[in-house]
């Protein structure tokens, strides 16, 4: 009797073993049809696949997404597309669950589902984007679903919702601004959509966002968020384009460079100096933000903004921070533009006689065709430059007559430059 009930039970155990579902090779066969874009023979397998693993793997969902979108385009009417919508804002729900990691702003995605797939329910896709962008509003890189969150919230501004009053929907721009900005520096595939974006929420809200707005905003909230750099830093961003010369921009700025010495915080230090006409305290702050900064590309960027700018007067100093910046990016074509314009400028002043004169407008041909070789895009832009210096330069007829054939002069003044000739 117990050798039988053994042989049951073992049978038991080896049966229900044979039937378990294999979920790594039900994967593989739904996975067969994607490889040739076959979403509709795939639907059924990758169905019974997310019901019975749900914890698999990733590729569940991510393949789930795109065979479900495919449905959705192709669907034979509106109540089944709508459907189909909902059923893939359910496995958004169910990704969430299993994969948290892999979605945090998961409510922006089942938001954006319904308003990419035109589902009208713009109270729903409000809702969700506000829950979204409350819980994981840095997570999210969709540069139409910042943007669309901002429209939604400024549509209710403009029809009097109390809920979205000017202080509340101000709440929003921040937040988005602040995002998009970290965006762009951060990215560089998408960082067109982000500029994109940002421009349209800012011609979009030129009658709330103003300056004077913004300033009694930001000082309203400015004592409970004082020991916060992350909001700070928010603000400052918001304020930077437009409002650096506010005395809160100031108030914030000297505030955030208290709590955190850091490239970003010293930036905002030279905006605000500078915005004070306290120059010689803007190029210090303007020096340490470079010198602090991490990315190669924005530390270039900071030593251009200094060496075109409160330097541009100072030929040594400014070639100074111009070399620093191609140091740092030696593909900034446009450093060279600037240097070639600043060499013709003193032409007059450094050259001693009109051969020099007219031998460092050749140098400034010969430096402003240096950017088309780094940046072809400047091409039309360095041919008529050139163009303008060489007819000013000197020519074959002029080296002859001073007998500088395969010679060299050196100019120094403020441009300390070597230049050669031909020699035929």
């Amino acid at each position: 009797m117990k050798a039988l009930f053994f042989t049951l039970t073992l049978m038991t155990f080896s049966l229900s073993h044979s039937q378990k579902y294999d979920c790594a090779s039900k994967t593989k066969e739904y996975q067969e049809f994607l490889k040739t874009q076959d979403f509709n023979g795939s639907y059924q397998t990758w169905l019974e696949v997310s019901k019975k693993c749900p914890k698999e793997s990733e590729i569940i969902y991510t393949d789930g997404i795109n065979i479900l979108q495919y449905k959705i385009d192709n669907a034979a009417n509106p109540e089944d597309k709508e459907k189909l919508v909902r059923n893939l804002l359910s496995l958004y729900d169910q990704f969430y669950k299993n994969f948290p990691k892999s979605v945090p702003d998961y409510e922006v995605k089942k938001a954006m589902a319904l308003y990419n797939n035109h589902i009208e329910v713009e109270s729903e896709i409000l809702s969700l984007l506000e829950s979204g962008f409350s819980k994981a509003g840095s997570e999210v890189k969709d540069a139409n679903a910042i943007f669309t969150y901002f429209r939604l919230c400024h549509e209710k501004y403009k029809a009097g919702d109390a809920l979205y009053n000017a202080n509340a929907t101000l709440d929003r721009y921040a937040l988005v601004n602040a995002l998009l900005t970290n965006l762009q520096s951060s990215a560089s595939a998408n960082s067109n959509d982000y500029k994109t974006a940002q421009r349209a929420i800012d011609a979009m809200s030129k009658d709330l966002a103003t300056c004077d707005n913004l300033e009694a905003y930001f000082e309203k909230n400015y004592t409970t968020n004082i020991d916060s750099a992350a909001w700070l830093t928010a603000a400052l961003t918001n304020m930077t384009t437009k409002c650096g010369a506010k005395p809160v921009f100031f108030k914030m700025a000297e505030r955030l460079y208290s709590l955190q010495v850091s490239s970003q915080s010293a930036y905002f230090m030279a905006i605000a100096t500078l915005k004070q006409k306290k120059f010689e305290e803007a190029i210090k702050f303007y020096n340490q933000a470079a010198e602090l900064e991490t990315d190669n590309v924005k530390k270039a960027e900071i030593y251009y903004t200094l060496g075109t700018g409160l330097l541009a007067n100072d030929l040594t100093k400014s070639k100074e921070a111009l070399n620093k910046a191609l140091l740092a990016d030696p593909n900034m074509g446009r450093v060279y533009l600037f240097l070639a314009q600043q060499y013709a400028n003193n032409a007059n002043k450094c050259g001693k006689t009109e051969f020099e004169k007219k031998a460092i407008y050749t140098l400034a041909a010969q430096t402003v065709r240096k950017a088309t070789a780094i940046e072809p895009k400047l091409k039309a832009t360095v041919d008529k430059m050139a163009a303008e210096f060489e007819a000013k330069g000197v020519t074959s007829t002029d080296i002859a007559k001073e007998k500088m054939k395969g010679k060299t002069i050196t100019i120094g003044c403020l441009i300390n430059e070597t230049i050669s000739f031909p020699s035929k």
